[in-house]
């Protein structure tokens, strides 16, 4: 069973755990999107990341499995700029891959999420023009 440091905290996990799994153990709550207990983890949100030292690698705690006297940040202000990094690339371009229930339910059919985005934009003409 390894041994690793969480932010100078340190915790004995199962062999094959995760740095995200040990941080639960700890109590540390690192935010995920793309992963699902149970399911190998995609890896692609990004939302994750922790810092290893001494080297600086940025990785995945989703994913990246624990080795013994590994030394790992979650906290600290760059590892959180990071994850903020990740989350506003996701949703800067994120038109709604999902369908908003306001396009589904809407009995004209109209397309609202993009209404909404033109007046979001002061776009008024542009919102007009979408319905």
């Amino acid at each position: 069973m390894p041994t690793l440091t969480i932010d100078n905290r340190e915790v004995e996990v199962s062999d094959g755990a995760t740095i995200l799994k040990a941080a639960e153990q700890l109590g540390i709550e690192i935010p995920t999107l793309c992963h699902l207990e149970g399911l190998c983890s995609p890896t692609s949100c990004l939302v994750c990341v922790v810092r290893l030292l001494p080297s600086g690698k940025v990785v995945p705690a989703c994913a990246t499995k624990v080795e013994e006297g590994m030394v790992v940040e979650s906290e600290s202000d760059e590892v959180l700029a990071l994850r903020h990094r990740a989350l506003s690339l996701l949703l800067s371009d994120h038109q709604g891959d999902c369908l908003a229930p306001c396009s589904s339910a809407c009995p004209a059919g109209l397309d609202i999420p993009t209404m909404l985005l033109r007046i979001e934009a002061g776009d008024d003409l542009g919102a007009m023009e979408t319905i």
